[in-house]
């Protein structure tokens, strides 16, 4: 069985770009050594992401999301079972988007699993061009 959690929240404004830096990369390195996939966007003082992977260790996870200090008003979009891992081809894995361009190919992959009628796609497909349409 597998699982999927997305959320939204607003990163703290007193962190700095290294702060930003070092969060990116140990959520990559935690959620690779954990088999999760998904994307961590940050746009401007807004965090979204998508993870997917085994339900305990997602629980966990984001256990652990919630009590961190580097963000705050989280909100929960979606949390249930999923049938397979979206997320894994797309930049193999788990990706951190922090530009624009990036997020135009994230909004590319979504509209193919859209047209693959994958779970969720649609969803996914609504809060990307709301953060594009953010520019």
């Amino acid at each position: 069985m597998l699982k999927t959690i997305c959320y939204k929240s607003e990163a703290n404004s007193r962190l700095e770009l290294m702060d930003f830096e070092a969060l990116f990369n140990q959520t990559q390195l935690k959620n690779d050594s954990h088999n999760i996939t998904g994307v961590l966007v940050k746009k401007g003082d807004l965090f979204f992401q998508i993870l997917e992977g085994n339900p305990i260790i997602l629980d966990t996870v984001y256990e652990d999301i919630k009590k961190d200090h580097r963000h705050s008003k989280l909100t929960e979009l979606l949390n249930k079972p999923i049938k397979q891992l979206n997320f894994k081809s797309f930049d193999i894995g788990y990706s951190v988007i922090k530009d624009t361009e990036t997020l135009y190919s994230l909004q590319s992959f979504i509209k193919t699993l859209q047209d693959n009628n994958v779970e969720n796609s649609d969803f996914f497909f609504k809060i990307i061009e709301s953060l594009l349409e953010d520019n």
